[in-house]
């Protein structure tokens, strides 16, 4: 049996919010998430205060445009991809400008160096293990390096 116009019970608001939601699920773009945010706040509101149907109407029009605005602004500011700004699918190119250093020497103008918490194949200048260097690009999952300015400091010093 279908409700009537006359009697919309807060339950009615609370399943209206679900579907919206398993819309938002089955339809991501983070637009259906604030109307169920709206329909679930006023199905609280009309538990506390029984309210006529065009008013609960027009109600539910004003939290929907309010729970939008504020979650655009809320999502605008959001920042774009991970905490570092992106990384993901770029490879050995995210490490371009870091400092990094020298695990294995490099001899032959191939060696290893130490990014976070893994070791990767670098190119560039033989320095010995300890040395920092400059990530300065990649070719596919090798790092190419470069002496830092302390590393060139050191050198003339010797």
């Amino acid at each position: 049996m279908l409700p009537s116009f006359e009697s919309v019970q807060p339950w009615h608001w609370w399943v209206l919010g679900a579907v919206l939601l398993i819309l938002e699920v089955a339809a991501p773009g983070i637009f259906f998430v604030w109307l169920a945010l709206a329909a679930f706040s006023l199905g609280l509101v009309v538990f506390v205060v029984p309210l006529p149907v065009a008013v609960q109407l027009l109600l539910f029009a004003g939290l929907s445009l309010a729970a939008v605005l504020i979650g655009r602004h809320y999502v605008a500011r959001l920042p774009v991809g991970g905490e570092e700004g992106g990384d993901l699918n770029q490879g050995a190119s995210r490490f371009v400008g870091r400092t990094v250093t020298v695990t294995s020497a490099i001899e032959n103008g191939v060696g290893r160096v130490r990014v976070g918490d893994s070791d990767w194949r670098a190119t560039g200048p033989d320095l010995p293990a300890g040395a920092t260097v400059r990530v300065i690009g990649a070719d596919g999952a090798t790092l190419q390096v470069e002496k830092t300015a302390l590393e060139q400091a050191l050198e003339r010093g010797r």
